[in-house]
């Protein structure tokens, strides 16, 4: 599943969608999300270094991705196909950008 997620970002996701991805997961867009240092460097909120990461789930507990902003992790799905892992994290990074909540 995590080489499946980092398929999608590299190979299918624009720019616009990796933005909205790094919005769900940090909480932050723009220059101000990722610092000069890379993602070696992400802070949150407590101002302490939190890597990006990504944990698994049964997809019994969620069949969307979960984004813990204050740590910087995005909990997946275990999904049985990289179609059904692009298109609950698309639905997912896309109801974050209009202010739908999927909980």
């Amino acid at each position: 599943v995590v080489k499946w997620f980092w398929e999608v970002v590299v190979d299918d996701f624009d720019e616009e969608h990796k933005a909205r991805l790094l919005q769900f997961v940090t909480g932050t867009s723009g220059a101000l999300a990722v610092p000069a240092q890379g993602f070696r460097a992400l802070q949150g909120n407590d101002n302490n270094i939190r890597r990006f990461t990504i944990n698994s789930i049964p997809e019994t507990v969620s069949v969307f991705p979960k984004a813990h902003t204050c740590f910087n992790r995005i909990d997946l799905p275990l999904y049985d196909s990289k179609k059904k892992l692009r298109k609950f994290l698309t639905m997912a990074i896309q109801m974050e950008a209009t202010g739908f909540d999927i909980d």
